[in-house]
């Protein structure tokens, strides 16, 4: 099981290994507001575990360049952990 900590909810929710971060819809304050990866309401800064992501896809990488991000963003809405722990603020 993969574990996901959001920094502003002080809490850390599981999640099967390759899943995608959609899944923490409803189990935090994160909003997912589109689920496409189109509106950014679900970009977070990734504070631990980057190396446990999948690189981003095309429209994730697509959304990222739309909001200027840094490195260090993903929208959770699009994004999969492979396997570990991440840290994230939103």
């Amino acid at each position: 099981m993969a574990e996901v900590e959001i920094k502003n909810d002080g809490k850390t929710v599981k999640l099967p290994d390759g899943a995608g971060l959609v899944e923490l819809d409803g189990k935090c304050s994160i909003l997912f507001a589109c689920k496409a990866g189109s509106c950014g309401s679900c970009k977070c800064k990734v504070l631990e575990g980057m190396e446990n992501l999948e690189p981003p896809n095309d429209i994730e990488q697509a959304g990222l360049a739309t909001f200027g991000t840094d490195p260090s963003e993903r929208l959770l809405c699009v994004a999969k952990i492979k396997k570990g722990k991440i840290k994230v603020e939103y």
